[in-house]
């Protein structure tokens, strides 16, 4: 029997699915393996934690206490080279030249030095003139004036609150601004010694900007534990200072000072002893480094 061209399409289709649905029911399906979610190492944002033996929190504070008192050294050491600089007639006739002077250092850490003139309801800031202190060349960036105008205020207001009662004890001392997080300004009350080769410990005292209202706000207040002492004129210095853990600012402020001269320096508190030693801080381009060991009990 001869079968027609559609008979024999429609039989090779039925084999066909029928071999297909018998391999599928004959196959064995693979077999499942267990899967283990892929660990991602996460970002950078926390420091390694400290070999020294002593808290994170410590480290916190004292890397917090520092960055004060870089600020204020800097600024100790920019305020009378940019007053040599106007003598020597760098912004014009030292005579007519703007008397005010702000120091700082930019986000990428250019130092930098500010002659100014505000009115005298420290309202707005004129005739602005900045130097970059590492070259000498003028300094030709955007300048913030409103915070610089923040910022010598605070520090204006902070001098005629403490000044009747530093006058009264016969303490010298200085009011300096300085940035600090978040846009905050802060102004530190530094003591200045009385007599030649003397240093003074503690007895700072630190405002920031009030939010609201013309009286800065306190927020640390170590007046009591002013100390004056005789100071060799050579060799390592050590300092006590009379805070618990973390030294006063203006114990550090004092530290990095002499360090820059080349002087070992050891700051001391009853729980930490802190040693500032050639290295390299990659955070801030200084040539020293901070050590800290439990102190001995």
């Amino acid at each position: 029997m001869t079968r027609s061209p559609l008979a024999i399409a429609a039989a090779v289709a039925a084999l066909t699915t029928t071999v297909a649905l018998s391999g599928c029911a004959s196959a064995t399906p693979p077999a499942e393996t267990a899967s283990t979610p892929v660990a991602i190492a996460p970002i950078d944002s926390a420091p390694a934690a400290p070999t020294d033996g002593l808290s994170a929190s410590f480290h916190t504070a004292f890397d917090l206490a520092d960055r004060r008192a870089r600020a204020i050294a800097y600024w100790l050491q920019c305020v009378p080279t940019m007053a040599r600089l106007r003598a020597d007639g760098s912004f014009g006739p030292a005579a007519r030249a703007p008397r005010g002077i702000y120091c700082q250092r930019t986000d990428d850490g250019v130092p930098i030095g500010v002659v100014y003139d505000v009115d005298s309801a420290f309202s707005a800031v004129r005739r602005v003139q900045a130097r970059r202190l590492d070259t000498r060349a003028a300094f030709t960036e955007p300048l913030d004036t409103a915070l610089l105008l923040r910022a010598v205020k605070l520090a204006r207001d902070v001098s005629a609150q403490v000044s009747p009662q530093w006058a009264q004890r016969k303490r010298p001392f200085s009011v300096v601004p300085i940035a600090a997080a978040n846009t905050t300004i802060e102004a530190w009350v530094i003591p200045r010694a009385t007599k030649a080769r003397s240093v003074v410990t503690g007895g700072d005292v630190g405002y920031a900007a009030p939010a609201s209202g013309r009286t800065p706000t306190l927020i640390e207040d170590r007046t009591a534990t002013w100390t004056q002492l005789n100071l060799a004129p050579t060799g390592s210095v050590r300092l006590y200072s009379s805070t618990r853990e973390v030294p006063a600012v203006s114990d550090l402020v004092t530290a990095r000072y002499y360090a820059e001269l080349g002087r070992p320096v050891t700051v001391s508190t009853p729980a930490v002893i802190s040693e500032l030693s050639s290295g390299f801080d990659a955070a801030t381009g200084s040539r020293i480094v901070w050590k800290h060991a439990p102190a001995q009990r």
